[in-house]
């Protein structure tokens, strides 16, 4: 069997699993993911499509091989009969059975582990070369408790990250080959999907795009999918309108905060404005302007052949209910309300509002938006260009753990 067609899980602890992923052959396999418990082993079949293999070892040193102990009380084995676990140790294995001798363990479970022993390097050969039976996780349940699947996966799943585009044209499109897909989610309104990030398989996404554009519908799926799945991250990206001669085609907005400003009182004389607003600003907001010049020459080393140079905005941005073809709107209408405001569209503060009020406010909204126009004598003809540099912000922060 081909390695990179198994999920292996690995029972250990985070600060050694993170030292020694490499040991193990980070991209020999489909995704690479630490367990510490039988929930968090559940919890990860719940984000897996059922027909994948899964293989777990365990880490025999995790804590002076207290963690072997933990796995053995676990239950897993027995909830799992058809699972093959394998004890790994990057030490002298004979000096390992010594170890597990002065343990204790049961006669039947020193003998267990004696047999499952491993060096880290042997873990993708003993796959590759047929020493196993692997099954896929259908097979695991179907054989372990009478539990229904549906409900399994259901009650299981969780993720960090929720992306959300106002659009599945272009902006969606822009996403997608950033994103490995596990599996649809059922729902008979919006296309739902499960998947994890294709630079860092630990990280499982669900992401969505709006049936119409707007905040209404932005702020409801954006509801519905914290809700659903308790995520740490929404993160909106796509296009916006960017005030005219502070932004480029293609400049890549990270808001810090978003407002709107057609809400208010209409009277015989005048519209008294109410002005809505909401922080999107975070430590996270602040660690990717620390990472501005190597994002920026990310988004240029991407496409060598346009070279293209973008700069990278964090301001307050503008969220309105109309698409804006106008010479001196942004002026008259956005910079009157806020003077460092860079930019307007029509979603984000739906997904902001969502974020401040849904689940006690837990979820963090990031909005990645890039420049399409000026807001005036506009064209579609820079949209795929802005969609693209927002994914590659997206993908930059992702891939180097800053969010």
């Amino acid at each position: 069997m081909d390695s990179k067609d198994v999920v292996l899980l690995v029972w250990d602890e985070e600060e050694h699993f993170l030292n020694n992923i490499n040991n193990l052959g980070k991209d020999s396999f489909k995704k690479i993911t630490r367990i510490d418990s039988r929930e968090s082993f559940e919890h990860e079949l719940g984000l897996l499509n059922n027909n994948f293999y899964i293989h777990l070892v365990v880490h025999i040193f995790y804590s002076d091989i207290r963690g072997i102990q933990q796995f053995i009380s676990s239950g897993i084995r027995e909830k799992y009969p058809l699972l093959e676990t394998k004890f790994i140790s990057d030490g002298t294995l004979q000096v390992v059975k010594s170890d597990v001798v002065n343990k204790e363990f049961s006669e039947q479970e020193e003998q267990y582990i004696n047999m499952n022993l491993q060096k880290y390097h042997k873990v993708r050969s003993s796959i590759e070369n047929g020493e196993l039976n692997l099954y896929t996780i259908h097979e695991h349940l179907e054989n372990g408790s009478q539990v229904s699947e549906d409900n399994f996966q259901e009650d299981n799943l969780q993720v960090d990250y929720i992306i959300i585009t106002a659009l599945e044209q272009d902006e969606m499109e822009k996403v997608l080959p950033l994103i490995e897909k596990i599996k649809k989610i059922p729902n008979d309104k919006h296309l739902i999907e499960l998947g994890f990030f294709k630079s860092k398989p630990e990280k499982s996404v669900i992401y969505a795009s709006q049936l119409t554009t707007g905040m209404i519908d932005a702020s409801i799926l954006a509801t519905e999918l914290i809700v659903r799945f308790d995520p740490k991250f929404v993160i909106m990206t796509g296009v916006m309108g960017g005030k005219p001669d502070d932004t480029n085609l293609g400049d890549v907005v990270i808001s810090t905060k978003v407002f709107t400003i057609d809400k208010g009182k209409v009277t015989d004389d005048e519209f008294r404005k109410e002005i809505e607003a909401t922080s999107t600003t975070s430590s996270f907001t602040t660690e990717i302007t620390r990472h501005r010049r190597e994002i920026i020459a990310f988004i240029s080393d991407s496409d060598p052949i346009h070279n293209i140079r973008v700069q990278l905005h964090f301001e307050p941005i503008a969220c309105v209910r109309s698409v804006i073809d106008n010479e001196g709107f942004f002026v008259e209408n956005i910079s009157t309300v806020d003077r460092k405001a860079i930019g307007l569209e029509m979603e984000s503060y739906g997904i902001a509002r969502a974020c401040e009020i849904v689940n006690g406010g837990r979820t963090i909204p990031m909005i990645i938006k890039s420049v399409m126009d000026n807001t005036q004598d506009k064209t579609d003809g820079a949209k795929q260009t802005a969609a693209w540099t927002s994914a590659k912000v997206l993908e930059y922060i992702i891939a180097n753990d800053i969010i």
